[in-house]
Order: C-alpha cells, then sequence, then structure tokens
C-alpha cells in the first residue's frame, strides 16, 4: 500500500445514554397561580362598551334634515330589553334603568359562552 492509499483507523466513538427526566403531574396550586397571573396581566386592558336601545336606517337627505327637538323613531318596542354590546359583540341583554339621575342597565341575559366563543 502506498502512503496515498492509507486508511486511518479512529477509536469508535462512546455513546453514553442519557435518562429523561420523569414527568410528573403538576403541584397543587401552580396551575392556579399561572393563570391568576395570565389573566392579572389583562385586567387593565379598556373595553368598549355600548348599550344599544335600538336602530334605525334613513336616507341622506333625511339625516341632514335632523335638529334640535329631531325625534327618529326605532326599530324597538317600548319595554323590550336593550343589547350588551362588548367591543364589537353582544353578549347580552338589560332592561334601562335610572340610578341617582343618570341611565344604567340592568343584565337580564348573557349570551351562551359556547355561542361567544364560535361567534369569533
Amino acid at each position: 500500500m502506498s502512503e496515498d492509499n492509507q486508511v486511518e483507523e479512529f477509536e469508535p466513538a462512546r455513546v453514553n445514554p442519557v435518562a429523561p427526566a420523569p414527568v410528573s403531574e403538576p403541584k397543587e396550586g401552580i396551575q392556579d397561580v399561572s393563570e391568576s397571573l395570565n389573566l392579572n396581566m389583562i385586567m387593565d386592558i379598556p373595553v368598549d362598551v355600548h348599550v344599544e336601545i335600538g336602530c334605525t336606517t334613513l336616507p341622506v337627505r333625511d339625516f341632514l334634515k335632523l335638529g334640535v327637538g329631531s325625534v327618529l323613531q326605532l326599530d324597538r318596542m317600548v319595554g323590550e330589553p336593550a343589547d350588551l354590546i362588548v367591543n364589537g359583540k353582544q353578549i347580552g341583554r338589560g332592561d334601562i334603568v335610572v340610578v341617582d339621575e343618570t341611565f344604567g342597565v340592568r343584565i337580564t341575559s348573557l349570551v351562551a359562552e359556547g355561542e361567544l366563543l364560535s361567534s369569533c
């Protein structure tokens, strides 16, 4: 054999198997703490809340005629509940009430959680 055709022999590599760490169930209360922290992170995020007592559609010509004292006829009857809308999604209905000379809404029904999630 010439020097060009020499093949070097190498020692085989040593492979040591590594045992994976045992999988354990989370300790009691740890998941609740992380969920609580995640919830606390979003508690100060503002949401837009609107109460819709009714609506109407009218042509621009009629809209431009509106002025002080104009009356718009809405699509709801007196006593019907108002829609409670959060960030553009209806989440419930309620009755208009007066509290200390200001208007408020007494929530009478909420949309089911499944319906709310499916509409996203």
